[in-house]
Protein backbone atom coordinates (compact mmCIF):
# COMPACT_ATOMS: atom_id res chain seq x y z
CA UNK A 1 0.00 0.00 0.00
CA UNK A 2 1.48 3.35 -1.00
CA UNK A 3 1.66 6.47 1.17
CA UNK A 4 -1.32 8.18 -0.46
CA UNK A 5 -3.52 5.13 0.18
CA UNK A 6 -2.44 5.04 3.84
CA UNK A 7 -3.27 8.75 4.27
CA UNK A 8 -6.59 8.30 2.44
CA UNK A 9 -7.54 5.41 4.74
CA UNK A 10 -6.37 7.33 7.80
CA UNK A 11 -8.56 10.34 6.84
CA UNK A 12 -11.54 8.11 6.04
CA UNK A 13 -11.35 6.23 9.34
CA UNK A 14 -10.50 9.29 11.43
CA UNK A 15 -13.18 11.57 10.02
CA UNK A 16 -15.97 8.99 9.70
CA UNK A 17 -17.28 9.15 13.30
CA UNK A 18 -17.54 12.95 13.11
CA UNK A 19 -19.45 12.89 9.81
CA UNK A 20 -21.73 10.03 10.84
CA UNK A 21 -22.70 11.92 14.01
CA UNK A 22 -23.10 15.13 11.99
CA UNK A 23 -25.33 13.43 9.38
CA UNK A 24 -27.47 11.85 12.12
CA UNK A 25 -27.81 15.25 13.81
CA UNK A 26 -28.82 16.97 10.55
CA UNK A 27 -31.26 14.17 9.65
CA UNK A 28 -33.07 14.02 13.00
CA UNK A 29 -32.66 17.43 14.62
CA UNK A 30 -32.69 19.96 11.79
CA UNK A 31 -36.01 20.53 10.07
CA UNK A 32 -36.11 19.59 6.39
CA UNK A 33 -37.08 23.07 5.19
CA UNK A 34 -34.14 24.64 7.09
CA UNK A 35 -31.54 22.21 5.69
CA UNK A 36 -31.78 23.57 2.16
CA UNK A 37 -31.26 27.19 3.24
CA UNK A 38 -28.38 26.68 5.67
CA UNK A 39 -25.16 28.33 4.55
CA UNK A 40 -22.22 30.20 5.99
CA UNK A 41 -20.42 29.73 9.29
CA UNK A 42 -20.18 26.16 10.48
CA UNK A 43 -21.68 24.78 7.24
CA UNK A 44 -18.74 26.12 5.22
CA UNK A 45 -16.25 24.62 7.67
CA UNK A 46 -18.02 21.26 7.57
CA UNK A 47 -18.11 21.39 3.75
CA UNK A 48 -14.33 21.96 3.61
CA UNK A 49 -13.81 18.60 5.34
CA UNK A 50 -16.93 16.78 4.08
CA UNK A 51 -16.24 17.12 0.35
CA UNK A 52 -12.74 15.54 0.61
CA UNK A 53 -14.25 12.80 2.80
CA UNK A 54 -16.83 11.93 0.10
CA UNK A 55 -14.12 12.02 -2.60
CA UNK A 56 -11.96 9.83 -0.35
CA UNK A 57 -14.77 7.28 -0.06
CA UNK A 58 -15.10 7.19 -3.86
CA UNK A 59 -11.33 6.80 -4.26
CA UNK A 60 -11.03 3.97 -1.72
CA UNK A 61 -14.02 2.04 -3.05
CA UNK A 62 -12.91 2.33 -6.70
CA UNK A 63 -9.29 1.52 -5.83
CA UNK A 64 -10.40 -1.57 -3.87
CA UNK A 65 -12.10 -2.88 -7.02
CA UNK A 66 -8.82 -2.85 -8.94
CA UNK A 67 -6.06 -3.20 -6.33
CA UNK A 68 -5.84 -6.67 -4.78
CA UNK A 69 -3.27 -5.54 -2.22
CA UNK A 70 -5.40 -2.64 -0.91
CA UNK A 71 -8.58 -4.75 -0.97
CA UNK A 72 -6.94 -7.59 0.96
CA UNK A 73 -5.42 -5.24 3.54
CA UNK A 74 -8.59 -3.23 4.15
CA UNK A 75 -10.99 -6.17 4.16
CA UNK A 76 -8.72 -8.29 6.37
CA UNK A 77 -8.60 -5.46 8.93
CA UNK A 78 -12.36 -4.88 8.73
CA UNK A 79 -13.12 -8.57 9.13
CA UNK A 80 -10.44 -9.11 11.78
CA UNK A 81 -8.83 -11.90 9.74
CA UNK A 82 -5.44 -13.22 10.75
CA UNK A 83 -3.78 -16.08 8.92
CA UNK A 84 -0.62 -16.76 10.91
CA UNK A 85 -0.61 -20.55 10.43
CA UNK A 86 -2.35 -23.33 8.48
CA UNK A 87 -5.13 -23.81 11.05
CA UNK A 88 -6.06 -20.11 10.96
CA UNK A 89 -6.02 -20.24 7.15
CA UNK A 90 -8.43 -23.18 7.29
CA UNK A 91 -10.70 -21.33 9.71
CA UNK A 92 -10.62 -18.23 7.47
CA UNK A 93 -11.45 -20.39 4.43
CA UNK A 94 -14.42 -22.04 6.17
CA UNK A 95 -15.68 -18.66 7.40
CA UNK A 96 -15.34 -17.21 3.88
CA UNK A 97 -17.25 -20.17 2.43
CA UNK A 98 -20.06 -19.76 4.96
CA UNK A 99 -20.13 -16.00 4.37
CA UNK A 100 -20.26 -16.47 0.58
CA UNK A 101 -23.09 -19.02 0.69
CA UNK A 102 -25.18 -17.21 3.31
CA UNK A 103 -24.78 -13.87 1.51
CA UNK A 104 -25.76 -15.57 -1.74
CA UNK A 105 -28.93 -16.92 -0.09
CA UNK A 106 -29.92 -13.60 1.49
CA UNK A 107 -29.34 -11.69 -1.76
CA UNK A 108 -31.57 -14.20 -3.60
CA UNK A 109 -34.22 -13.70 -0.91
CA UNK A 110 -34.05 -9.91 -1.32
CA UNK A 111 -34.21 -10.17 -5.12
CA UNK A 112 -37.33 -12.31 -5.06
CA UNK A 113 -39.16 -10.21 -2.47
CA UNK A 114 -38.15 -6.86 -3.96
CA UNK A 115 -39.57 -7.91 -7.33
CA UNK A 116 -42.78 -9.47 -5.99
CA UNK A 117 -45.89 -7.29 -5.74
CA UNK A 118 -48.91 -8.02 -3.56
CA UNK A 119 -52.24 -6.27 -3.82
CA UNK A 120 -55.29 -6.71 -1.56
CA UNK A 121 -58.52 -4.89 -2.42
CA UNK A 122 -61.56 -4.82 -0.13
CA UNK A 123 -64.92 -3.63 -1.38
CA UNK A 124 -67.43 -2.31 1.13
CA UNK A 125 -70.26 -3.84 -0.92
CA UNK A 126 -70.65 -7.32 -2.24
CA UNK A 127 -70.05 -7.24 -6.03
CA UNK A 128 -70.79 -10.40 -7.99
CA UNK A 129 -70.40 -12.51 -4.91
CA UNK A 130 -66.93 -11.09 -4.11
CA UNK A 131 -66.03 -8.64 -1.38
CA UNK A 132 -62.41 -8.23 -2.39
CA UNK A 133 -59.52 -9.30 -4.52
CA UNK A 134 -55.98 -10.54 -3.93
CA UNK A 135 -53.30 -10.46 -6.63
CA UNK A 136 -49.63 -11.39 -6.82
CA UNK A 137 -47.32 -10.03 -9.49
CA UNK A 138 -43.71 -9.75 -10.49
CA UNK A 139 -42.06 -6.42 -11.40
CA UNK A 140 -38.74 -6.75 -13.25
CA UNK A 141 -37.75 -3.21 -14.28
CA UNK A 142 -34.07 -2.42 -14.81
CA UNK A 143 -34.13 1.40 -14.91
CA UNK A 144 -35.27 3.50 -11.95
CA UNK A 145 -36.96 6.53 -13.52
CA UNK A 146 -37.03 8.45 -10.21
CA UNK A 147 -33.24 8.32 -9.70
CA UNK A 148 -32.52 11.30 -11.94
CA UNK A 149 -35.15 14.01 -11.96
CA UNK A 150 -35.55 17.39 -13.62
CA UNK A 151 -37.80 20.18 -12.44
CA UNK A 152 -38.15 23.79 -13.45
CA UNK A 153 -37.87 26.43 -10.74
CA UNK A 154 -38.59 29.80 -12.29
CA UNK A 155 -36.23 30.07 -15.28
CA UNK A 156 -33.78 27.48 -14.00
CA UNK A 157 -33.81 23.77 -14.75
CA UNK A 158 -32.73 21.73 -11.73
CA UNK A 159 -31.41 18.22 -12.32
CA UNK A 160 -31.21 16.00 -9.25
CA UNK A 161 -29.32 12.73 -8.93
CA UNK A 162 -30.77 10.70 -6.06
CA UNK A 163 -29.26 7.26 -6.59
CA UNK A 164 -28.04 4.88 -9.26
CA UNK A 165 -30.52 4.86 -12.14
CA UNK A 166 -30.94 1.11 -11.66
CA UNK A 167 -33.69 -0.58 -9.68
CA UNK A 168 -32.85 -2.25 -6.39
CA UNK A 169 -33.60 -5.76 -7.69
CA UNK A 170 -31.26 -5.22 -10.64
CA UNK A 171 -28.50 -3.97 -8.31
CA UNK A 172 -28.96 -7.07 -6.15
CA UNK A 173 -28.89 -9.23 -9.26
CA UNK A 174 -25.64 -7.54 -10.33
CA UNK A 175 -24.14 -8.23 -6.87
CA UNK A 176 -25.15 -11.87 -7.24
CA UNK A 177 -23.53 -12.11 -10.68
CA UNK A 178 -20.40 -10.35 -9.39
CA UNK A 179 -20.14 -12.78 -6.49
CA UNK A 180 -20.52 -15.84 -8.71
CA UNK A 181 -18.23 -14.48 -11.43
CA UNK A 182 -15.43 -13.48 -9.06
CA UNK A 183 -15.67 -16.83 -7.26
CA UNK A 184 -15.38 -18.83 -10.49
CA UNK A 185 -12.60 -16.60 -11.86
CA UNK A 186 -10.44 -16.93 -8.75
CA UNK A 187 -11.20 -20.66 -8.35
CA UNK A 188 -10.13 -21.38 -11.93
CA UNK A 189 -7.00 -19.24 -11.57
CA UNK A 190 -6.03 -21.00 -8.34
CA UNK A 191 -6.64 -24.48 -9.81
CA UNK A 192 -4.37 -23.73 -12.79
CA UNK A 193 -1.45 -22.88 -10.49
Amino acid sequence: MNKFDRYALWYLVGASPFFVIFLIWVSFFVEANKRATMNGGIWNVVAIFFIPWILDIFYIVIKMLFSKKLRDNVMAKLAGMKERDERESNVAGNAAKFSFLSTFAIVLFFIVFSMTTFSVTKHPKDTNGNRGMFSIGFDANVIDKTAVTMKTVGDAEVYSYNSLPLTKPFILFFILLWQLGSYHLIARRELKE
